[in-house]
């Protein structure tokens, strides 16, 4: 499923502030910038190059426009400046903040994004780069992915709570007290020391022209167990419906060296009954296509977990 928004800022409506930043930092003008549909995000998205062949990614929103994207612009800007040099993402090459307009200028990685051959040869590269994220030192700020995860988890309960069971697949329905309870032991399953991407879907990651994949679109940034992003990347490559085996995955690649079974369930769980909340909730403004989008990951994951409990 396509995860592209409705519509995008443009190279040309940023202030000149910003334009102005970007030659200073690539030492020249920008003669061409060519917006990036993938992903939710209203506010511009931009690959920019000079005379000289100097290149850049720059995200930019304005915050009377779209307040929700600014704040997870800042939050973005704040994730970057502390990225350490080993992790395959992207360098920090400047940014603008304002009461009004946040920018990001970021290195450009020459890329397309995993999965298009529905073949399934991207995920190891995938899961390999999920390798580089290192421990995180404590006081860092960053949220954990516990918290994250057991909001999550409590979709099973809102859903129950709004009378809406009823509304749910007839295996859900069945299956509701076994999801809920899975989903609630995830606040145990997911505590760790591990800086996680915690969005990891193909159009925040990037296969360079070697076969190495870059993470991209840091807002959501968190501390847990080193594991929970590949699975969720797993789960993305089942929704788009790539002929892989997650579970050969999960038991051959060393990222998920000794996750229990019952781990990987509870983390299914609770993003599923996550989806399933959001998918009913109205749309965000700009962002026609996210409700669907939740729904499909919430049919994935349990498609996944039926196939998992026979």
């Amino acid at each position: 499923m396509s995860a592209a928004t409705a519509s995008r800022t443009s190279w040309t409506d940023l202030p000149d502030d910003i334009r102005t930043l970007v030659a200073e930092r690539l030492g020249g003008d920008v003669v061409e910038a060519v917006s990036q549909s993938a992903g939710f995000s209203p506010g511009s998205a931009d690959r920019v190059r000079t005379a000289t062949g100097k290149r850049a990614f720059v995200k930019a929103v304005q915050r009377t426009a779209h307040p929700g994207t600014y704040d997870l612009h800042l939050r973005e800007l704040e994730v970057m400046q502390t990225m350490p040099s080993d992790v395959s993402a992207p360098a920090l090459i400047g940014s603008f903040a304002s009461p009004d307009w946040v920018a990001l200028i970021l290195e450009d990685v020459e890329g397309r994004h995993p999965g298009a051959a529905r073949d399934g040869s991207d995920v190891v590269a995938v899961l390999d780069a999920l390798m580089t994220l290192p421990k995180v030192p404590a006081g860092s700020g960053l949220p954990k992915a516990v918290d994250e995860l057991g909001v999550d988890a409590s979709g099973w309960a809102e859903l129950q709570d709004e009378d809406a069971v009823a509304d749910l697949p007839e295996w859900v329905q069945a299956s509701f007290t076994r999801l809920r309870q899975c989903a609630e032991s995830v606040s145990s399953t997911v505590a760790g020391e591990y800086l996680l991407h915690l969005d990891c879907r193909a159009d925040n990651l990037l296969i360079d022209t070697a076969g190495s994949a870059w993470l991209i679109d840091w807002p959501w940034a968190g501390i847990g167990a080193r594991w929970v992003d590949g699975l969720c990347y797993l789960l993305d490559a089942r929704l788009r419906g790539e002929t892989i085996d997650a579970e050969a995955h999960l038991g051959g690649h060393p990222l998920f060296d000794g996750v229990a079974d019952a781990s990987i369930d509870s983390v299914l769980a609770a993003l599923t009954g996550g989806f399933f909340a959001k998918a009913r909730r109205p749309a965000p403004p700009n962002m026609p296509t996210l409700r669907e989008f939740q729904h499909g990951e919430a049919l994935a994951g349990i498609a996944w977990l039926r196939e998992r409990w026979g």
